[in-house]
């Protein structure tokens, strides 16, 4: 572990996220003081703009961007370097390996092509839809005499001159990556470590990937697929990471960098990029970490989360006090079958761009970005956003924008939504605006209602956690179409960069796992324990190396399984205990139970039996962790707080003098009711007309429907 710095020096804990449109930074330090900042992103040089953050937010604490990374304990990082990669397809290019004979298995895609990764109505047109874009060409994928059988024994040998040539081959086409794909490897993953070997040996600088390093996984074309994918990934975010560590130790940065993974724990820098595919959605991801603190915190077990930042709409789900994992997602519609938090999002957030074609209103997912961004930015854009519209509405406050740091333009804002929306639909600017937000506002409904009940859960049943920088500006109109039973702005001012706060308030992680089918009950339970012990001692060996102690880890096993001859798995957490008898029969109803909720009471085929797919370990390394405290209550009248009124557009109300307060202000147990506006440094949150804001102890907001509305739901009321 990093050296103690606690003392007579102050220590700090940092966690930054770079997102598409902003950069954000949590600072903690060990007497539990927060400092956070908010920064525009700077690409194609993200690190400069998360520099300026650091700068920024050091300064909240009193020190300088030196002695702030001198006395850090940990540092860690979210990005989405590997993410924007894949989406804008500018990715390395990459050349296969694989075994003689199966050169085409990332093309076939077990024939799935032209409807994988795509909502199910879109699987009744196949014939007109297009491919995924092809990660890898088939100019660049050749076959290998080599073959191991199920069991691992060797059938063919490797030819260690036949890899070499076929190297020399991609090398020379300008392959920046290898991707080396045999059959079985992650059963005997011999042959790929050869011809790993060989390759590094003669190109020490390539990048070289094998699948069975980046995931153990039965089933070629998913392994094939997710090492591409990483295979393609892996460059851009290397060269970042790299810059990123040198510019940080330039400036005072002792200890290592920590990379935010998918899979919900952070990893050293120079892991992530050696399996960069796990690397992807990390930003979102610490906002689901935080929320699983702070749901905690506040003894909550079923929350859905809800991030809305400039670029993306992010939504997850905890439930039974647990985050939600899965084992196989789309990205871009390629298959990654690595373990990831399960998160999903669509193109909507403050910068989706609103336009209208043949009389209809779109909003999104196109998204205007930090350059040239939305049209109040003043930097270009010309076409108007949802930012934009929430200004028109007389939500955001155009001399409070970014805490006043960034200069809003009304003028042009006003003249685009004019021009492209308000026109064209025959409405006022205010009525154009409005439109704009009711349809942003159906696609995150829409978005968050098909996750929960896709995945067997009642939206009823939950708190919508809303954080990122725009979500609370939406936040009460969201769940209250979704039936949620209330929203909550965790942390107040705090959400605007969750994110970045639960990437700083992350253990260290690694997950192993093993890919050995078998009837369960298994009849050689000694067996599977001594398989599960193995992947437990590999994951803590992992973490050793890392400077853990054996008391600073802690570990969980899983197993992947389904109904025999049935296709769906499900991943359930083992009890821990051995693997006898009634631990056995515990682990068949946890899966029995989680299939029935997920797909109904009667469709699982119990009769059948069960088969034991896939065993894995997650192993946390403990980090220090900054303090959340509570404060003193401060009484339910909000009125020392409250700045000014302003007009604000409210579809119920239209055009209404509205309570303007000072978010940062409100102090636990402060209650006001809607219309009402929240100002904060780094977001605005919105309190709808029957609606209220309550303040807990730890400064989370509570916006639920106003148990006295009655007659006053529609009037004005200040406190």
């Amino acid at each position: 572990m990093p050296q103690d710095l606690s003392g007579s020096s102050r220590s700090y804990f940092v966690g930054s996220d770079i997102g598409g449109t902003f950069t954000d930074v949590v600072v903690l330090d060990d007497s539990g003081r927060i400092a956070h900042a908010k920064s525009s992103s700077t690409p194609p040089r993200f690190e400069k703009g998360l520099l300026a953050a650091l700068e920024e937010a050091a300064g909240g604490l009193g020190a300088t961007l030196g002695t702030l990374l001198s006395r850090t304990r940990v540092f860690a990082h979210g990005c989405t370097v590997a993410t924007n990669a894949l989406v804008s397809r500018k990715g390395a290019r990459v050349g296969v390996i694989t075994t003689k004979g199966f050169e085409e298995t990332l093309r076939i895609m077990r024939g799935s092509a032209y409807c994988q990764g795509l909502p199910v109505e879109d699987w009744y047109h196949k014939s007109t839809n297009e491919r995924p874009f092809d990660i890898v060409s088939p100019d660049d994928i050749i076959g290998v005499v080599e073959r191991t059988d199920k069991r691992g024994d060797e059938l063919a040998p490797l030819d260690p001159a036949e890899v070499t040539s076929a190297a020399r081959q991609l090398v020379e086409a300008g392959c920046e990556a290898i991707a080396v794909c045999f059959l079985w490897s992650h059963v005997n993953p011999a042959h790929e470590e050869a011809a790993s070997d060989l390759i590094r040996a003669e190109w020490p600088d390539l990048i070289v990937d094998t699948s069975s390093a980046t995931i153990r996984i039965l089933g070629e074309y998913e392994r094939f697929s997710t090492t591409a994918v990483s295979s393609y990934v892996r460059p851009p975010l290397q060269r970042y990471v790299e810059a990123l560590g040198a510019e940080l130790r330039d400036a005072g940065l002792e200890h290592r960098l920590l990379v935010m993974q998918a899979s919900g724990g952070l990893t050293p820098a120079a892991k992530a990029t050696a399996r960069a595919v796990s690397v992807l959605h990390s930003g979102p991801v610490g906002g689901v970490a935080a929320a699983l603190t702070i749901a905690k915190l506040t003894g909550l077990d079923e929350v859905v989360t809800a991030d809305m930042g400039g670029t993306s709409f992010d939504v997850s789900v905890i439930s039974e006090g647990q985050v939600r994992y899965t084992n196989r997602s789309f990205q871009e519609r390629h298959v990654v079958a690595a373990p990831m938090v399960d998160v999903a999002s669509i193109g909507a957030g403050g910068g989706s761009i609103a336009s209208v074609a043949a009389g209809k209103l779109r909003v999104g997912p196109e998204s205007a970005g930090a350059l040239p961004g939305p049209v109040c930015y003043g930097r270009g854009g010309d076409v108007p956003t949802v930012t934009d519209a929430n200004l028109l509405l007389g939500y955001v406050n155009p001399d409070f924008f970014l805490g006043g740091k960034m200069s809003i333009s009304l003028d042009d804002t006003r003249r685009a939504m004019e021009e492209k929306v308000a026109a064209p639909l025959g409405m006022s600017v205010e009525e154009a605006a409005w439109s704009v937000h009711r349809v942003v506002n159906s696609h995150m409904v829409d978005l968050t209602r098909f996750y929960l009940v896709q995945r067997g859960y009642d939206p009823r049943d939950f708190i919508m956690f809303v954080f990122g920088g725009a979500t609370g500006l939406h936040a009460c109109r969201i769940a209250d179409e979704l039936g949620a039973k209330a929203a909550m702005v965790p942390l107040a001012g705090l959400a605007t960069v969750l994110s970045a706060f639960g990437i700083a308030n992350s253990d260290v992680l690694r997950v192993v796992s093993a890919a050995n089918a078998m009837p369960f009950p298994p009849e050689d339970a000694a067996g599977l324990e001594s398989l599960y012990s193995g992947l437990e001692a590999e994951a803590r060996a992992d973490l050793a190396e890392d400077g853990f102690t054996p008391e600073e880890m802690a570990s969980t096993r899983a197993a992947l399984m389904r109904y025999h001859l049935q296709l769906t798995d499900v991943e359930v957490e083992l009890p821990a205990a051995a693997l006898d008898g009634p631990t056995a029969d515990e682990i068949m109803k946890r899966f029995d139970d989680r299939y029935a909720r997920l797909y109904g009471e009667e469709a699982g085929f119990r009769e059948a039996g069960r088969d034991l797919m896939g065993e894995s370990v997650r192993a946390w390394g403990r980090t220090p962790k900054g303090r959340i405290e509570m404060s003193e209550d401060g009484g339910a009248d909000p009125s020392y707080a409250r700045k000014s009124d302003r007009t604000c557009y409210f579809g119920e109300l239209g055009l209404a003098d509205t309570a303007i307060y000072d978010g940062d202000k409100l102090q636990p147990g402060a209650l006001l009711r809607g219309p009402a506006v929240l100002e904060m440094a780094g977001t605005t949150v919105v309190v709808i007309p029957g609606y209220t804001a309550r303040y807990d102890g730890y400064r989370n907001v509570w916006l639920e429907k106003d148990a006295s509305a009655g007659e006053e739901a529609g009037h004005h009321a200040g406190a």
